[in-house]
């Protein structure tokens, strides 16, 4: 039975949240646009949510996100924030988009099919199979989301589809020694990091009442034990990514653009499968993947090709499956 490993980036989500650049389509506003859009359609909100707020505040806001655009990422800016040490604008920004894919997927119901058609695809007895494995850069919950909708139908709300562990937002499967079915490497939206309970969820769209008392579970690459004090995320996201990666054959690449900030935890993970990796389907309508050989020094591996699907209506099942 081959090992199979997906590599999702934010086209795996794009059918439902904004990307970095915009829609492929263009008719769509890129993320930065709509952070600004977003601080100003809610502005009344966040005024009534957040005691003493004013106008101010909405403009220290919407400057934020007027940044990310100058920037052209809210990625670029974040760093630019961390290496000028403005720790305030950083967890204010943070905590925008952490609000912002919060409200997208739960007040307006954004939900990318393609991840329910997947695991649907996948299930067999109403179990995901132990051979496959999702390591995602993501934030957003679409595979959490096509997991609620895919349980049994008389289950409880808690319940979900066997074999379903995801990490850090659940620490199902990692209490017990077992790699989880999905791992976020950047964290994700909606939720606050605590040593104790590990994550809380918050419930208000719009509170910033806590945001420079708390760490935002929403996380950056970048960030590690000197800069944040997310302590057992920043200690095992790799360890268990690299675990879960760690013999696979056939690596499926969705939406996925390597960007500079991920690479050295990119490196790290097809380090670990550079033994066993065969076969890499790499899902893009305009990128081929080739980029990888050299990337990551795949011409060492004489069995391992790359194989360029096109097509973007679902997520690339492989016949070796």
């Amino acid at each position: 039975m081959k090992k199979i490993t997906y590599l999702l980036g934010a086209g795996a989500s794009a059918n439902a949240l904004p990307l970095i650049k915009g829609s492929l389509d263009k008719n769509t506003p890129a993320l930065p646009q709509q952070l600004f859009s977003f601080v100003k359609q809610h502005s009344t909100s966040l005024i009534e949510q957040n005691k003493g707020w004013d106008n101010s505040d909405i403009e220290f806001l919407a400057g934020i996100s007027k940044n990310c655009i100058e920037f052209g990422t809210p990625d670029l800016f974040a760093k630019y924030l961390l290496e000028i040490g403005d720790s305030k604008s950083y967890k204010y920004l943070k905590h925008l988009l952490s609000i912002f894919f919060k409200y997208k997927q739960e007040r307006e119901n954004r939900f990318d099919l393609r991840a329910l058609t997947f695991l649907t695809t996948l299930a067999f007895n109403q179990k995901i199979p132990e051979n496959v494995k999702l390591i995602s850069w993501n934030y957003d919950l679409q595979i959490e989301i096509a997991a609620q909708k895919l349980k049994p139908i008389n289950s409880s709300l808690y319940d979900k589809i066997k074999g379903f562990t995801c990490w850090p937002n659940s620490r199902d499967g990692f209490e017990t020694g077992e790699n989880p079915f999905l791992i976020h490497l950047n964290g994700v939206a909606g939720s606050t990091y605590s040593e104790r309970n590990f994550y809380d969820v918050f419930e208000s769209y719009f509170s910033f009442s806590n945001v420079e008392k708390t760490e935002s579970l929403l996380s950056f690459a970048w960030e590690d034990e000197e800069n944040t004090s997310k302590k057992i995320f920043n200690e095992q996201k790799v360890k268990v990514a690299l675990e879960m990666a760690t013999g696979t054959n056939i690596l499926v690449v969705i939406g996925y653009s390597f960007p500079f900030f991920n690479r050295k935890i990119d490196q790290q993970i097809f380090y670990s499968m550079h033994n066993t990796l065969q076969k890499i389907y790499f899902q893009d309508p305009f990128n081929t993947g080739e980029q990888l050989k050299s990337q990551f020094n795949l011409s060492a591996q004489a069995e391992a090709s790359i194989m360029h699907i096109k097509g973007i209506d679902n997520y690339h099942i492989p016949f070796e499956l």
